[in-house]
C-alpha cells in the first residue's frame, strides 16, 4: 500500500518544490492525473505591496516543471468594480505596483490568455489580520542522510512564530522567505572594474506547508510554531536575511493548500514543482467544465525580517568568501565566485529592505 501511495505521490509532486525534504506520508487514497496543456494560476492580493505577485503557467507532463507563459492580459478587480492592470515583469510573471489589498474588501483577478481564452477568479474578501507576535531562532544538529547512504551532520536554523487569534474563526498560514548577498571574486585589472554583487531571493524551506485552523486550539495562543527549518551553509558567509510572513487567509483558500498539503507536502508557490489536479478558484468564463489549477488569494499579512552574519554562528563556515587571494586561475575560485547571477534565483537587483 505505502509503494502505491508513495508512486501517487511522486507524479503530484513534480511541480511544487523553492529542496526537497523526506517526510511521512499519510496512507490517503487521492486520485491523482496529471495533465499536460492545463493553466496553472499562482498569485495574491496582500495588504503588503511587493507580495502583489501573479504567475502564469502551462503544465507540461507528470515530470516537467510548467511553462512559463507570457504576453497574457492580466488585471485586479475589486468589489467596486474598478479594475487594476498588472505588468509582466519576467517570462510569467506578472506585477502589481500601486494597491494594496484592504481588509474587508473582495477581489478577484480577470486573465485573457493571447489565444483569447478568458479568466476569472471566484471573489475573496480579504479576512482580519491575525498580527505576527514574533519569531524565535535556534540552531540544532541533525543527522542527514546524503545520497551514499552515510549518515552526517548538518547543522540548521530552526525558525519559530509566535501568534495571537482574534477569533476561532481565523486561518493562517506562514511562509520564510530569505535573501542572501554573493560578492563575486574581483580580480584586478588595469581598468578597476568591480564586479556587481548578486542577490539571491528565495523561499528558506520550499517544502513545508505551515497551515493553522483557529477553530482546533483550546487557546487563542500559538506558541514556537515550527514554520521553517534551513541549513547553514555557505549562504551565511556574507549578509543573510529571513523574512517571516504570516497570511491570514480565507476558509477557501486554508482548504486548497490543506489538499496540496496531504496530497505532496508542498509549500510556496504550486511553481516549485509540477502540481497534481487540485483545482482551485479560477475558472474558465465560456468554458467552466475546464480545469484549472492553482488558487489566486486575498490574504492580510504582516511579517518579521532579521538579517544574520557569519559573526553572529557560534561556529566557523566551511567555506569562505570570494576574495582574491593573489591566484588569478579561475579554477581556483568556486563557480559562485566566477559567475554569482548562474546562481539559481540570483539577480543583481538590490531589494529595497536589503
Amino acid at each position: 500500500m505505502r509503494e502505491i501511495i508513495k508512486k501517487k505521490i511522486l507524479k503530484a509532486i513534480q511541480f511544487a518544490g523553492f529542496t526537497t525534504l523526506i517526510s511521512c506520508i499519510s496512507q490517503i487514497e487521492i486520485p491523482i492525473d496529471v495533465t499536460g496543456g492545463r493553466l496553472v494560476v499562482s498569485g495574491k492580493i496582500s495588504t503588503i505591496s511587493d507580495q502583489n505577485i501573479l504567475e502564469l503557467g502551462i503544465s507540461a507532463d507528470s515530470y516537467r516543471l510548467p511553462i512559463p507563459l507570457s504576453g497574457a492580459s492580466v488585471k485586479l478587480v475589486d468589489d467596486s468594480g474598478t479594475a487594476y492592470p498588472y505588468s509582466q515583469t519576467t517570462a510569467g510573471v506578472y506585477t502589481l505596483s500601486g494597491i494594496n489589498g484592504i481588509q474587508g474588501r473582495s477581489y478577484h483577478i480577470e486573465i485573457k490568455l493571447p489565444n483569447g481564452k478568458f479568466y476569472k477568479s471566484l471573489p475573496e474578501k480579504l479576512p482580519t489580520v491575525t498580527k505576527l507576535d514574533s519569531v524565535n531562532y535556534e540552531i540544532t544538529n541533525e543527522s542527514i542522510v546524503d545520497f551514499e547512504g552515510v549518515v552526517i551532520q548538518k547543522k540548521f536554523y530552526k525558525i519559530y512564530a509566535n501568534a495571537t487569534l482574534t477569533s476561532s474563526n481565523t486561518y493562517l498560514r506562514w511562509i520564510v522567505s530569505e535573501a542572501f548577498l554573493l560578492t563575486p571574486t574581483d580580480f584586478p585589472d588595469i581598468f578597476g572594474r568591480i564586479p556587481p554583487p548578486c542577490f539571491i531571493v528565495q523561499n528558506a524551506d520550499p517544502q513545508r506547508v505551515v497551515l493553522v485552523d483557529g477553530s482546533t486550539f483550546s487557546t487563542n495562543t500559538i506558541k514556537k510554531q515550527l514554520i521553517a527549518s534551513r541549513e547553514i551553509d555557505w549562504t551565511f558567509i556574507e549578509k543573510h536575511y529571513f523574512t517571516t510572513y504570516q497570511s491570514s487567509i480565507t476558509k477557501e483558500a486554508y482548504e486548497y493548500w490543506r489538499k496540496v498539503n496531504i496530497l505532496a507536502n508542498q509549500v510556496g508557490s504550486i511553481f516549485d514543482t509540477p502540481p497534481a489536479e487540485i483545482v482551485g478558484n479560477v475558472v474558465n468564463v465560456n468554458d467552466p467544465s475546464e480545469k484549472v489549477l492553482g488558487y489566486f488569494q486575498a490574504i492580510n499579512q504582516t511579517f518579521n525580517r532579521k538579517a544574520f552574519y557569519s559573526s553572529d554562528l557560534p561556529f566557523p563556515l566551511l567555506g569562505s568568501k570570494c576574495d582574491f587571494d593573489g591566484d588569478f586561475s579561475q579554477l581556483h575560485y568556486s563557480t559562485r565566485c566566477i559567475d554569482c547571477i548562474n546562481v539559481k534565483n540570483s539577480s543583481f537587483k538590490r531589494p529595497s529592505w536589503f
